[in-house]
């Protein structure tokens, strides 16, 4: 597999979520670029309130860990690669933040931009071979037990 370039300065970042009906669990997976590297994300979420949006709970958790790395590392600019739409939408205001898991990331996402993060989306299709997109479903389900 062959990593995404960066330049100087900036990230590209997979993320993806998905949800475990048994125990209630959401996973968030992110594959991060720069500098030549790949640093990969994994996390659970288990948050009730957060858990009723299901595997979106992961994808919000995984683009706000994306910006969290990147802020962390000292990148300008991030570019996150998604599958939910609702990961761009949100943070443009193309979707209005009705939940509270929404309003979070949005308000999330304002924080970062004025702390000097610039952040660009990219949609790609889900389960469409895409390998790092797949790559970032493999972390997500990982780390809920999938």
């Amino acid at each position: 597999m062959g990593y995404p370039v960066t330049g100087i300065g900036e990230a590209i970042a997979y993320v993806d979520g998905s949800f475990n009906n048994e125990t209630g669990e959401y996973g968030a997976g992110v594959a991060f670029f720069t500098d030549g590297k790949l640093i990969e994300l994994s996390e659970k979420g288990s948050n009730p309130d957060a858990a009723t949006m299901r595997n979106v709970s992961g994808e919000v958790m995984a683009s706000m860990m994306a910006m969290r790395e990147a802020r962390v590392r000292g990148i300008n600019h991030l570019v996150i690669y998604h599958d939910y739409q609702g990961i761009a939408d949100w943070c443009t205001g193309a979707w209005k933040t009705k939940k509270e898991g929404t309003r979070v990331y949005k308000d999330y996402y304002q924080e970062m931009r004025l702390n000097g993060l610039s952040i660009d989306f990219v949609k790609v299709e889900g389960h469409s071979g895409d390998e790092w997109n797949d790559h970032a479903d493999m972390l997500a389900r990982k780390a809920i037990g999938k």
